[in-house]
């Protein structure tokens, strides 16, 4: 085996992801520290003629595994615009800069949607597309063709005289600043020698304010993340890795704008044994796929939770391949429900802190741990396939009353509590509701009646919630309590709910009766989950909470 710690000096680690100058990278791609060790290479002409070896031998390995930080514990630092003076902005009209400033925009947007749809396949039309973006960024090309130049555009070169140009330099900050890169393979012990004397000379990986300290070590921890089926995909090397990174540099001579050649891997998060051994997981617990809402729509409210996960749905089954497996559409050939866990569309509330206000932050696609793989690739490939078809790289949902909102996926880590999986996920005795659950059979009267036949009704409620419980793989809780009203801070009360009429195979439907609950187990439960009737469009979201108190808290914050 062979591991690279590398430790972030400042604590803070500084890189722009990929496909999107305003978000982040974490944790650290393995190609953006291979390229921070043939950077060190490079720089040293004394360099051991062994470093290059180790360098083409790591270059052939297969996709390390990683520990790092979880994405949910990292903290994320508010991309700032800063102005930088821009390069040659006289010696090049603003129309020029422009058009193709337009340009590059909109290739970059066709790569990063395309690259996503093949699930990170490096092709030869990904990259003749990368073609196309480096030649649109060769400023040269244009400055050599334009002849002499008056001094006034050359007085205008200097910093002072030029225009400024908006740059972002996101930041994240993990729990711990030690990650671990390892590999199944050994290399000769005069390549481990080579490989180490290099490391301990790398200074950065990403942006040069992420200082760091790289060294081997011979006992790694246990990984964190593994490359296989996920839905985080990490920018990792090929063979042949070294020789692009080469005839790349022999163009852009480190001046010019330039991409990280890659092969995209997807990555999984571990658990370890007595992770999984001591919690019980239901049945529909998964990972998340989340859609962040831009800051300018985030008004809805949460009770139009039914409204927009009808629409994701329709939106992933439109771009979906027919026809759709069965974990994906839910339901079998002949049309039966399925009784297998299969995706479910959640809406992501803020809720459950001091100033909570129920608003909807994001949409998320839950995969549960136990789908197939073929319903699992048939929903990556038609998240890709709609992303394509947007432009800039956005998701367009159109809702039923013809309002249309543009979504954006995101990989974690996430700003915002809401759209942590960890919020919905970290093992707790104690859940509440934070979208109210349908129940599967009217328990009758809940405010009406005589008090004797409200007891039976309440009681029959309850009983339906330890039923939805046991209906997605989950022990029989101690204590279930009902409630008309939210029991958590900036929920809303059940009543405030569009009714939810679930569709029948005759083509009638039937209402199902909306309630809150908090409900308490013996044992750790981890999710997240959803239960009840809506629970695949979002209804019965339920939250892990410290403490058995059925009032609002103010416990967490966004």
């Amino acid at each position: 085996m062979t591991a690279i710690e590398v430790t972030l000096l400042t604590g803070r680690y500084v890189a722009t992801a990929h496909h999107d100058r305003r978000s982040h990278e974490w944790p650290p791609h393995p190609a953006r520290l291979f390229s921070a060790l043939v950077a060190t290479w490079a720089d040293d002409e004394d360099a051991d003629p062994d470093e290059r070896s180790a360098i083409e031998w790591l270059e052939g390995q297969n996709a390390p595994a990683i520990t790092a930080s979880h994405p949910d514990g990292v903290s994320v630092r508010r991309p700032v615009s800063h102005f930088v003076p821009v390069n040659d902005a006289a010696v090049i009209s603003g129309a020029q800069y422009r058009n193709r400033a337009g340009r590059i925009a909109d290739l970059e947007d066709e790569h990063h949607q395309l690259f996503d749809s093949l699930g990170g396949e490096v092709t030869r039309k990904v990259e003749r597309l990368r073609d196309k973006i480096d030649k649109e960024r060769d400023v040269a090309l244009l400055v050599d063709s334009l002849g002499a130049t008056n001094p006034k555009a050359a007085e205008a070169l200097l910093p002072e005289g030029r225009g400024k140009q908006e740059r972002q330099f996101p930041s994240v900050t993990p729990d711990c600043p030690v990650v671990t890169f390892a590999w199944d393979q050994t290399p000769e012990p005069h390549l481990t020698a080579a490989l180490d004397g290099l490391l301990s000379r790398v200074t950065r990986v990403g942006h040069s304010s992420s200082l760091v300290s790289c060294r081997l070590v011979e006992s790694p921890p246990s990984p964190t993340m593994a490359p296989g089926d996920g839905s985080m995909v990490l920018r990792c090397t090929q063979r042949g890795q070294l020789a692009a990174l080469e005839q790349a540099h022999s163009q852009h001579l480190g001046v010019r704008p330039r991409a990280l050649p890659f092969v995209g891997v997807r990555y999984s998060q571990v658990h370890s044994e007595v992770e999984v051994g001591s919690v019980v997981r239901p049945d529909i617990a998964g990972d998340f796929v989340v859609f962040e809402i831009p800051a300018d729509k985030r008004r809805m409210p949460m009770t139009r939770t039914v409204e927009l996960t009808e629409a994701l749905r329709g939106a992933v089954f439109h771009h979906a391949e027919d026809p759709l497996p069965e974990g994906l559409s839910g339901h079998r050939p002949s049309g039966s429900p399925s009784r297998d866990p299969h995706v479910a569309f959640v809406a992501l509330p803020n809720v459950g802190h001091t100033h909570a206000d129920g608003r909807l932050m994001g949409l998320a696609i839950m995969l549960p741990d136990q789908l197939d793989e073929r319903a699992s690739r048939a929903a990556y490939r038609a998240i890709g396939m709609w992303e394509r078809a947007e432009p800039r790289g956005f998701c367009r949902l159109t809702l039923a009353g013809g309002d249309v909102l543009d979504l954006q996926r995101r990989q974690s880590p996430f700003e915002f509590l809401s759209l942590r999986h960890r919020t919905w996920a970290q093992p707790s005795r104690c859940w509440v509701s934070t979208a109210p659950i349908a129940l599967p059979k009217s328990p009758g009267r809940l405010t009406r009646g005589s008090p004797s036949s409200r007891a039976k009704s309440w009681a029959a409620a309850e009983e339906q919630v330890r039923q939805s419980c046991a209906h997605v793989g989950l022990p029989e809780p101690e204590v279930v309590a009902i409630s008309l009203d939210p029991l958590i801070a900036g929920a809303r009360p059940a009543g405030d709910y569009p009714a939810f009429v679930q569709g029948t195979r005759r083509g009638d439907g039937v209402r199902r009766r909306l309630v809150h609950a908090a409900v308490l187990f013996d044992q750790e439960i981890q999710g997240p989950f959803t239960v009840g009737s809506g629970r695949f469009l979002g209804l019965g979201l339920m939250r892990p909470v410290p403490d058995w108190d059925p009032s609002p808290d103010g416990s967490g914050d966004e």
